[in-house]
Formats: structure tokens, C-alpha cells, sequence
């Protein structure tokens, strides 16, 4: 019989599995450099977690603009 910890374990894995499943894919294609910096990356989109925030806040507010 499962206690209190492995249901709440449980719980969280399955919320985890659909956070997974339901994010958004980023549209970029993977080009060896940080599309924030210009810095090379070997793989991924980005230098670091800063360099794709900074990103996507400047997108965003692109978004946001009037024409």
C-alpha cells in the first residue's frame, strides 16, 4: 500500500509528464551560435538561461508594439 510520499510522487510525476508534453516547441532552428549574444553553441539555441530570457522578453515586447 502506497503512503502519503509516494502518492504525492506520483502526483508530481504525472503533473511533470503533461508540463513536458503541453510546452511549445521554440521555432528556431538550431544554428551553432546564441541568438541573443552571437556566441557559439555547440548545441541548443542558446548561450545560457539569461541569453534566452533576454530573448524572449525582446520578442515579446516586438509582439506588443504597434505597427
Amino acid at each position: 500500500m502506497a503512503d502519503e510520499a509516494d502518492i504525492a510522487g506520483d502526483i508530481e510525476r504525472e503533473r511533470l509528464d503533461v508540463l513536458i508534453l503541453n510546452r511549445t516547441r521554440h521555432p528556431l532552428p538550431e544554428a551553432g551560435h546564441c541568438y541573443n549574444c552571437g556566441d557559439s553553441v555547440p548545441c541548443g539555441l542558446f548561450c545560457d538561461v539569461d541569453c534566452r530570457d533576454d530573448y524572449e522578453k525582446r520578442e515579446r515586447f516586438k509582439e506588443m508594439r504597434p505597427c
